[in-house]
This record gives structure tokens, sequence and C-alpha cells, in this order.
């Protein structure tokens, strides 16, 4: 396993001085996707929103008074009915990104702040999509459960909401992973990611650990403040309840993280090894997005849309150190 990564130095004429920035390369271990890391401080906190969580309000699809009304149902596998426990809510998506799409409603408060959402939010939520997963017909599907919260993350809805895509086409990155992984698997005799939890944890990028589960910060992120979940049961559907609340128990510390850091947006993706084979294990991983407010500003820019690079300007050396520092605390 390979951690590489190159340098450039780039001058710049500022005030009649010449100031040096350094721009680090790096290339994922599996994939070998680029990353740009540029050493930069960038002031990012929250704002004030009070105007709009209280206006979204007003039509809410997902707040409990009109969620039984306005969600779309599943004809298929939930017959025609709604899924709950506790707070969470499955119903299908009504704008369907694959075969089987799904929406849940995390909590009963439309608004949630970082701090403040809760390990038996995930729990309960992970439950209801594996009793899903479960019923699904057999064959091979690919299996993601993904979050976006707060419009600089791409949700349409401010109420926080999970969404699952189980479809028989990969996306276009979960196919450079499963490629990447099933050649790993096949010239090393392990799969990548619990070969990349051993590697990390005598390293500094290591976080910490939730039941069952490793927290490094990615070497190569794709966002701001980049973790990648790595846990002990492999495949998500047949996880058992100790280890979906160390996945649920890792999300909610590094939600406080971010709260305490100022942030208040964020997207999370979990990549299922479901129906693909033992070279695959279930990965999850979450990043910050710049922080909503009145006049927030969007962190994807052209390098990611068009040349599929991420762009950061937090090193992950740095924060790793920083959260494994009040990890027990979070």
């Amino acid at each position: 396993m390979e951690f590489r990564k190159e340098v450039e130095v780039a001058k710049v004429l500022v005030g009649g001085k010449v100031e040096e920035n350094v721009v680090e390369i790096r290339y994922d271990p599996l994939t070998l996707q680029t990353s740009r890391i540029l050493k930069k401080t960038i002031p990012m906190q929250s704002g004030d929103f009070q105007d709009e969580i209280e206006s979204t309000k007003s039509w809410c699809p997902f707040c409990s008074e009109r969620i039984e009304q306005m969600a779309s149902r599943d004809p298929e596998i939930m017959k025609g009915e709604l899924w709950k426990r506790g707070e969470g809510v499955l119903f299908s998506n009504l704008t369907p990104y694959s075969r089987y799409s799904l929406v849940l409603r995390l909590t009963e408060e439309h608004y949630v702040p970082l701090s403040e959402f809760r390990q038996q939010h995930f729990f309960d939520a992970f439950k209801l999509i594996q009793e899903y997963v479960k019923k699904v017909p057999d064959g091979k599907y690919y299996i993601t459960i993904g979050m976006n919260y707060l419009k600089p993350s791409g949700s349409s809805i401010m109420h926080p909401h999970i969404q699952v895509m189980i479809s028989e086409v990969s996306t276009d990155y979960f196919a450079r992973l499963e490629w990447s992984a099933l050649e790993f698997k096949e010239s090393k005799g392990v799969d990548y990611w619990k070969k990349l939890a051993e590697v990390e944890k005598e390293g500094e990028r290591y976080v910490g650990r939730t039941e069952k589960t490793d927290w490094i910060a990615a070497f190569a992120p794709k966002g701001f403040f980049h973790f990648t979940g790595i846990p002990e049961e492999r495949e998500f559907a047949e996880m058992s309840d100790e280890q979906l609340n160390g996945i649920a128990e890792g999300i909610v510390k590094i939600l406080k993280y971010y709260g305490r850091k100022g942030l208040n947006a964020f997207n999370f993706s979990m990549f299922c090894a479901d129906r693909i084979g033992e070279h695959f294990r279930t990965n999850i991983n979450i990043v910050a997005r710049t922080p909503f407010a009145k006049y927030y500003w969007c962190d994807v820019f052209y390098p990611k849309m068009f040349h599929d690079e991420s762009v950061v300007f937090f090193v992950p050396e740095d924060y790793a150190g920083e959260i494994k520092e009040i990890w027990n605390e979070l």
C-alpha cells in the first residue's frame, strides 16, 4: 500500500513581496484518484439562518404533520406502508435514482444542529434500511446509503434525511472502488479496507475506534475534513447491532467535531459490500461542507465537476490529530 504525493510550489507577488504557496497532490492508495491540498487558512463559520428554518417548516414534507399524507409509497417490498422505528420513517423516493430508491426521515425535529444528532437516530435508520435490504430480490445490486445536510451539501429539504440507492448498475466511483478492490485482494490476499485499518493504526491519520469500527482521516481527501469508517463486519445486511452502533457512534462523534469547528453542513456515503464479493468491505465516508449561512458558497469547483479531482484546504494529518485529542469526549 503506497501513500504517494507530489508537491508543487507556486510563487505569488503580493504587496511587493514574493510568497510561496505549497500545493500537495495526493493519490488515493486504492483508486489512484488525485486530490489537491492547498495549505491555506480559510475561515469557515456558521451563519444565522433562523428565518429559513422557520419558513421551510411551513411546507416541509418530512415533518410529522405531513409525512403520512405526502410520503411516496413502495408497492413492492413495503406493500404501500411506511416503516417506522424511533424517529425514523422509511419510504420511497419520489424522484428515484435507481430500481430501489428510498428516503429515510431521520429526526422528528425539522432542523438539528450538528452537536445534537444522536447515536440512536442513525442506529434506528440503519436498522430500517437493513430490514429493507434483506428483502430485495436475489441478484447483484450496488447498495449505497448517503446523506446531504443543508444547502451547501446539495440538499433541497432542510429536514434531516438519508437516501438509499439499490441499483443493478454501479455509480462511476463505486465501480472504480470495486475494480480496484478486486485487484488489491487478488494481489495482496486481503481486502483493502482491512489492510488500510491495520496500516493506519500506527500512523498520524488514525483517529480512534468505536464499537467494531476504526476511523481514520483519508489520505487523499474528497472533501473538507474527510474521515473514513472501517467496520469489522463486512456486509451491511448482516451487521450485528453492535456493529451498527459502532458506525452510528462514529458518525455522531465526527458531527460533534464539525460543530465545534463552526461547521453545519455535511455529506456521508456508505458503500455496502452486500452481493459484491469478499474483496469488498462496507466503508463509510463523511465530509464537511462550507457552512450554511445567508451568503454561503459552494466548495465544488470546476476541478471536481470536470476533472473529478477534489480541492481542499485542510491537511488530513492536522485534523486527525485535532479530533484524536478529543475523541473520547465527543
